[in-house]
């Protein structure tokens, strides 16, 4: 006597997809590429909640009610987290293409009292020998002091202003020769008198009117 046939459960083809379309959104969602969860994730979430209303019409409730949910519940979640996630790489992109940039302060690179200055090891030199490296080779000159950072110690000469008015001071170099430094503050460039033993942080200048000079001074 032939057993009874025992029917074969059917298979679900609409829910199998709707769940990988589902997680195939959420990847979009997640991944930290413009647009790719607006434009690709969310047409693959309407897809899927449409197969799983599909898996149920044909298996039962209980067939794709699972993704519908989700997709109505989770998803919105999920594409919410990768915003952050967005927004946290492009910030974090943006700082490091900003940092490399910043250059130190003024501030940062002085400290008050201290004969170092932050920004590179100073040239010191005195106002002497500043004056007899140019007469000797300005070209040379230039090349040890013109922009660099220098400490020059010298003896006050005069304290004069220039054609804008702003403070100038004369250091001695010989009998009749002189150093230039400008920038003091009218403090402190009204606080000395002739004779005065100074040292200022400058930044060298090269030469003018066959003097040297220097600019940006600080009294140390």
């Amino acid at each position: 006597m032939n057993a009874a046939a025992t029917p074969t459960p059917t298979s679900n083809p609409a829910g199998t997809a709707a769940w990988l379309l589902l997680i195939m959104a959420w990847l979009c969602f997640l991944i930290p590429f413009p647009g790719l969860g607006m434009f690709v994730g969310w047409p693959l979430n309407l897809v899927a909640f449409i197969l799983a209303i599909v898996a149920m019409s044909k298996g039962g409730a209980w067939k794709g009610i699972v993704p519908l949910v989700l997709s109505l519940v989770a998803s919105p979640l999920i594409y919410f987290v990768g915003g952050v996630v967005f927004a946290g790489t492009v910030s974090s992109m943006s700082r490091s293409a900003v940092e490399p940039l910043a250059e130190p302060s003024p501030a940062d690179e002085r400290s008050d009292g201290d004969i170092n200055i932050a920004q590179a090891d100073a040239v010191e030199v005195g106002a002497r020998q500043l004056y007899l490296d140019y007469q000797a080779n300005e070209v040379a000159a230039d090349v040890l002091y013109k922009g660099k950072q220098l400490l020059i110690t010298g003896e006050v000469a005069a304290i004069q202003t220039d054609f804008m008015g702003k403070p100038q001071v004369q250091l001695k170099a010989g009998s009749n020769e002189q150093v230039t430094i400008s920038g003091l503050s009218r403090d402190e460039a009204g606080a000395l008198h002739k004779g005065d033993a100074v040292i200022a942080a400058c930044t060298g200048n090269g030469m003018l009117l066959n003097s040297p000079v220097a600019r940006d001074c600080e009294l140390r």
